[in-house]
């Protein structure tokens, strides 16, 4: 009886003996090196899912440190012979190069592939500044980006006209309730220029055709001329203090044309008042006249018309967050006034989504827009040989559309992903139409010398960009 638990003692100790021997496949052998084998796919933009291949790597993602093209990006699984990770932005030379730590931290094996990647660049839309609490709160902040500096909310937004190479790259931003901010994006800091004070409420600013005088509009919300409805501000003082630039009716915004006339919006019918200057500033308009209405084209009872004069000063586009459409008027530059309103894509009375050419397109509520060059249209296209595409935001819609010469518009960026969970608004940089999200964005500016927009997303509470690397 003894010898038998002799015997059956041994074998269980044997058993236990080679059940401790297997070596898990998922872990690092140290008896054994890391081979690297390959990498796939080869090519792809940013984020795009990469495996490396071999043998003997581990399963602790934090020990495993990889860099595509110089940029680091972060290791997310490993299985011992296959480690997962994504493709980080700007990741132009492919060089792939990985680096496996031990147990203690120090290096056991690091290789660099002979083959590179090769990297698309790819449109990406991210965030620029933005500072929320845990309920999504937030107040502006001036300062340094990297120091707390926030600014919530961005309705207007232009870059200085007069900037030129060596200078910072400054973008100017108002919202209806806190005055006009200064970004220095060279810097990266934010400033208040002037509070809201002295006047009621600033819709939107531009500049005039020297670029030494920003003016903005006040809703004041009276039909007459006894407040003001334009103010000004000068370069020579730092843009902080504001005057009365022009007494008239309540008005939404302005553009100053190059030969020096200035047009204004107002609510009533969605009027647009030609300034009549009699000599003096503060001009007192009691003679302005109407250029046009939108109660031309349709019943209006009122409207918060935006205007955006177009670069070559033949005309201008129109957008109402009373309206799903966007609104034409061309210039006389002879008689220094604008012809008749019409429309040119989407429907005064039907507001939705869909994309499409002229009057078969549908928006929500359009905000701001700007117009961008685009330099595949050479000489220009369609009927005035136009080489601009006009941008816009969209508030209701979430998204950002790009409308051609042609009067085709397309989604630029937002709404993605609506099948997931059934939104169209959120919090998502990436791919502009398979991963972003916005959340009432409103204000836009374009920056040619890098290709990159920004958008004021209110309800995000931050600047957010878009650009191709």
């Amino acid at each position: 009886m003894k010898k038998h638990l002799i015997t059956v003692l041994a074998c269980c100790l044997l058993l236990i003996g080679c059940k401790d021997d297997k070596v898990d496949p998922d872990q690092y052998d140290p008896s054994q090196p890391v081979v690297f084998t390959d990498f796939n796919p080869k090519e792809g933009g940013m984020r795009t899912r990469l495996y490396i291949e071999g043998s003997n790597f581990g399963s602790d993602p934090t020990k495993i440190h990889i860099t595509i093209g110089g940029e680091k990006t972060k290791t997310i699984g490993a299985d011992g012979k296959n480690i997962y990770c994504m493709v980080p932005s700007k990741a132009f030379d492919g060089i792939i190069n990985v680096r496996i730590d031990g147990p203690d931290g120090k290096p056991i094996a690091e290789h660099t592939f002979e083959e590179e990647f090769k990297y698309t660049p790819a449109t990406v839309v991210g965030t620029l500044l933005r500072k929320v609490d845990e309920d999504n709160n937030s107040a502006f902040q001036e300062g340094s980006f990297d120091e707390g500096a926030s600014i919530p909310s961005n309705d207007c937004m232009v870059f200085d006209p007069k900037y030129k190479d060596g200078d910072n790259r400054l973008l100017f931003s108002s919202n209806h309730s806190d005055g006009l901010h200064l970004i220095d994006l060279t810097e990266r800091t934010v400033k208040r220029l002037f509070p809201r004070t002295g006047y009621s409420t600033m819709y939107s600013f531009t500049f005039s055709a020297d670029g030494d005088t920003l003016l903005f509009t006040d809703d004041h919300g009276q039909d007459n001329t006894t407040r003001a409805n334009i103010y000004y501000s000068l370069r020579r003082e730092n843009f902080r203090r504001i005057r009365p630039y022009n007494y008239g009716r309540t008005a939404y915004s302005l553009v100053y044309m190059d030969d020096g006339t200035i047009f204004y919006t107002t609510w009533w019918e969605g009027k647009v008042y030609k300034m009549i200057r009699n000599g003096a500033i503060p001009n007192i308009d009691e003679n302005a006249e109407v250029a046009f209405s939108l109660s031309q084209i349709s019943a209006v009872g009122g409207s918060h018309t935006i205007l955006f004069k177009h670069p070559s000063n033949k005309f201008m586009y129109m957008l109402s967050d009373n309206f799903g459409a966007v609104f034409r008027a061309d210039y006389d530059p002879v008689a220094k006034t604008f012809g008749n309103p019409s429309i040119i894509a989407g429907n005064m009375n039907d507001k939705s989504f869909k994309e499409g050419t002229g009057g078969s397109a549908r928006f929500n509520k359009p905000q701001f827009g700007v117009f961008v060059k685009n330099e595949k249209y050479g000489e220009g296209i369609g009927p005035d040989k136009d080489q601009y595409d006009f941008y816009f935001c969209d508030r209701e819609n979430h998204c950002i559309w790009k409308l051609d010469p042609h009067g085709v518009a397309s989604l630029a960026a937002g709404r993605s992903n609506e099948n997931a969970d059934g939104k169209i608004w959120g919090y998502v940089d990436g791919n502009p139409l398979h991963e972003a999200r916005f959340n009432q964005p409103a204000g836009l500016a374009y920056d040619p010398d890098t290709d990159m927009f920004y958008i004021g997303d209110i309800d995000n509470k931050g600047i957010r960009y878009m650009t191709t690397e």
